[in-house]
């Protein structure tokens, strides 16, 4: 794998997580008890799982 492969897949899972955050804080508003770290660890796997799945097919 190239450092340019590299770079992208952290700025891919950087990006995910932020987006994973702010869904959190979306989502926390019509569900205030959301466990913070599980609802951001959820969103970020479809993401990632997504992405991946994107980047094969």
């Amino acid at each position: 794998m190239t450092n340019t492969g590299i770079i992208s897949q952290k700025s891919l899972i950087t990006a995910v997580f932020e987006a994973a955050e702010h869904a959190r804080k979306h989502l926390a508003r019509f569900i205030p008890d959301l466990d913070r770290d599980r609802t951001e660890y959820a969103v970020a796997t479809v993401l990632l799982e997504e992405a991946w799945v994107s980047r094969a097919g």
